[in-house]
């Protein structure tokens, strides 16, 4: 029963209200993540993991840059399935002109699309040849965004050269920890690092 007394049982209310109606930061709200990993030598062509990170990237309103579904309506090759088989037919068959017009553009799109992210999602796999993956990590270190490696098998499973080029603390045990730090960044839990990370605002 509220008293009519000096109120404070309705302020100590009105205030719990007014913080379960207040929106939590959004401050990964429009930036653009690319999602690196093996394609080549994947079973699944590498859109199993992409389709699931997707989801809740999207639910944290982030634009997503997939090489696996690629966001423009030109490119006349797409990479994964019967378009990758044709490719690996070109090279078993020797037509090494042909894959490299088709690789050409392939990379072209996949390396600008990682110029242009805001920040990247790496997942490695040392069981699974690699090469155009580590051209993009490679690329997005240099370029100083957050790059996200998720190592199959934990940081005990990467390479030890990951650990001179780059931050440890960005290295996730599996892609439920990555999610875990990624709320954490976009509702202001933790600090970002801002010599990565970049929120521009009144864009």
């Amino acid at each position: 029963m509220v008293s009519d007394g000096n109120g404070d049982f309705i302020e100590v209310v009105d205030e719990l209200n007014k913080n379960k109606q207040k929106k939590k930061p959004n401050v990964l709200k429009g930036l653009r993540c690319y999602l690196a990993g093996p394609i080549d030598a994947a079973q699944d062509d590498g859109v199993g993991w992409r389709n699931e990170v997707t989801k809740w990237l999207k639910k944290m309103k982030v634009s997503v840059l997939d090489p696996c579904n690629k966001p423009i309506s030109y490119a006349a090759f797409k990479e994964i399935d019967d378009e990758k088989q044709k490719m690996m037919s070109l090279k078993a068959s020797g037509r090494y002109f042909e894959l490299s017009q088709r690789m050409g553009e392939i990379a072209h799109v996949d390396l600008r699309m990682t110029d242009i992210s805001d920040f990247l999602i790496v997942y490695v796999n040392p069981n699974i040849t690699m090469f155009g993956t580590i051209h993009e990590l490679i690329n997005s270190l240099n370029q100083k965004k957050p790059t996200l490696v998720v190592v199959e098998g934990g940081k005990k499973n990467a390479p030890n050269w990951l650990f001179g080029i780059m931050d440890f603390n960005f290295i996730f045990e599996d892609f439920e920890e990555l999610h875990d730090f990624l709320k954490l960044i976009d509702t202001e839990s933790i600090q970002a690092n801002l010599s990565r990370w970049v929120f521009f605002e009144n864009l």
